[in-house]
């Protein structure tokens, strides 16, 4: 009986190693560092659904990544000179990914259409410490946690008409986000504080994780449309798609809590929705300049914004209260650049590419809380922070064939940004009384990373693995005033990344 497992294993191997050759697939990219739109493949109909008007009988696909980070430095200090207070937070921690694929593409109709089953994870796990320099002195610790499952159904049609092909794709993704703080504040007297999803930010710069992270539990729904064309037009190929997304059906909680040893307590319990949309699109051109030498081109743009919002009551010290919030997210994302694609005899090809990023997102956290009486005060944590990155990125890519069932394939990124980063806090009540942030800081964030791929063909079966790994660091500092108080602040991110996966085809 333990054998019956091993034996349909080997039988469905040698049922789709049946007759015919297969191309490679989503790990041949992985494998050279991801260089959509530098080389051409089968799987870039993922991307532009145009592309899988090309193909014959039925194809079924698996693709799986996974990728661990580990952040060995997360850091930012807020420091208000000597003699007064420095508030400086070290973390680490270590990031788990995955992204998986299962789908086919078949015949229909005149054309042809794809149905695929994508899923993507992440849990993020990192803690620190905060040791306060001058009055008063604590010894604070705290621990920050990232979730996210995000599960799509993609349907894709290709059609080709004359010496063109069009296509479009609907997908349907439901997603659950979370990010959660918690604050472990000492006094130096022996009383305990206990801070859950801190909500108030940079007013209390001692227990302040806005920098890393706003919590917040969501769960929505995304629909995506994509349009895509794609052909020839005398030595240049064109591919060229937009798309769109909507949120809805999104639900959004927010609950805070606080606990100390002396037995106080207060919580605020939020609900809410989640709201966003998104636009973009991704052009490539890949002109012949001779035989097997190649120039592609790309231009890929994507703007979305997402915003969470929710209200409920304050209780126990906070309250009683109403408190209502809204956590907004915008971000731009543009690269565009061109470069070289040489094949050789024998199935070698070298590809190198020198791209342009440009990365603008901006984040708010803004509530407001309210009492039976004319009584109100709001946190308006807007732009905290907004983050503008102009980037460079050099891309090589190459792969030999080393017989007609194995190749092997590697790849070569380096990026380098330049980054400037504003935090505006802003808290006004009905006393009067008022209470102003403004910091600006710039520095760097680079990145290398290095990729090895092989493809392994049996007949109509092929599998890709791939391996890879890299090293980032962003390096920033300024100053600014909070309500003329002058400050200095720096932060500082260092992390590694290892990961693997597979391809398969048949």
């Amino acid at each position: 009986m333990k054998r019956t497992p091993l034996l349909i294993v080997v039988l469905t191997f040698l049922v789709f190693s049946m007759a015919g050759i297969a191309h490679s697939w989503q790990g041949r990219m992985a494998g050279m560092g991801d260089p959509y739109g530098l080389i051409k493949d089968e799987s870039d109909f993922l991307i532009h659904p145009a592309g899988i008007a090309k193909g014959q009988g039925i194809n079924f696909y698996g693709f799986y990544r996974f990728n661990w980070r580990e952040v060995t430095d997360w850091n930012y200090t807020l420091d208000f000179g000597p003699g007064i207070s420095q508030f400086p937070y070290r973390s680490s921690g270590d990031q788990q990914e995955h992204d998986g694929l299962l789908g086919a593409a078949f015949p229909l109709g005149p054309g042809r259409m794809g149905l695929f089953f994508q899923y993507a994870g992440k849990r993020g796990d990192f803690d620190g410490k905060e040791d306060l320099l001058g009055p008063p002195l604590q010894f604070n610790r705290y621990d920050l946690k990232n979730d996210l499952d995000s599960f799509s159904l993609r349907l894709l049609y290709g059609l080709p008409i004359g010496g063109f092909k069009l296509g479009t794709e609907f997908q349907l993704a439901y997603r659950q986000e979370q990010n959660k703080t918690f604050f472990d504040q000492d006094s130096g007297v022996g009383i305990h504080a206990f801070w859950t999803n801190n909500i108030f930010g940079a007013i209390l710069p001692f227990i302040n994780t806005f920098p890393f992270m706003f919590p917040y539990d969501s769960k929505y729904w995304e629909a995506v449309l994509k349009g895509s064309l794609k052909g020839t037009i005398g030595p240049a190929n064109i591919a060229f798609t937009l798309k769109g997304g909507y949120i809805f059906k999104g639900d959004n909680k927010l609950g805070f809590n606080y606990r100390d040893t002396t037995l106080a307590s207060g919580d605020i319990d939020m609900d809410g929705e989640v709201k966003g949309w998104r636009i973009g699109g991704d052009f490539w051109l890949r002109y012949t300049l001779v035989k097997d030498l190649s120039l592609p081109f790309l231009i890929k743009v994507e703007y979305q914004k997402k915003s969470r919002e929710g209200d409920g009551p304050a209780t126990g010290i906070f309250g009683p209260a109403n408190i209502d919030y809204e956590n907004e997210e915008k971000i731009l994302e543009l690269e565009t650049g061109l470069g070289l694609d040489k094949e050789f005899a024998k199935g070698t090809r070298i590809a190198g590419g020198i791209y342009y990023g440009y990365l603008k997102n901006k984040n708010n956290f803004m509530f407001n809380a309210s009492s039976a009486g004319p009584f109100f005060q709001t946190w308006d944590s807007s732009n905290y922070p907004d983050q503008t990155e102009h980037r460079v990125i050099l891309r090589i890519a190459g792969e030999k064939e080393l017989s007609p069932m194995f190749a092997m394939r590697m790849g070569l990124n380096f990026f380098y940004g330049c980054v400037k980063e504003d935090f505006r806090f802003t808290y006004v009540d009905t006393f009067p009384s008022s209470l102003s942030e403004k910091i600006s800081l710039d520095g760097s964030r680079w990145g290398i990373g290095a990729s090895l791929g092989a493809t392994v063909k049996v007949q109509r079966f092929s599998i890709e693995p791939f391996v890879g790994g890299g090293y980032q660091k962003l390096n920033l500092s300024g100053d600014g005033d909070r309500s003329g108080l002058l400050l200095d602040m720096d932060k500082l991110k260092k992390e590694w990344s290892v990961g693997g996966g597979f391809s398969v085809k048949f």
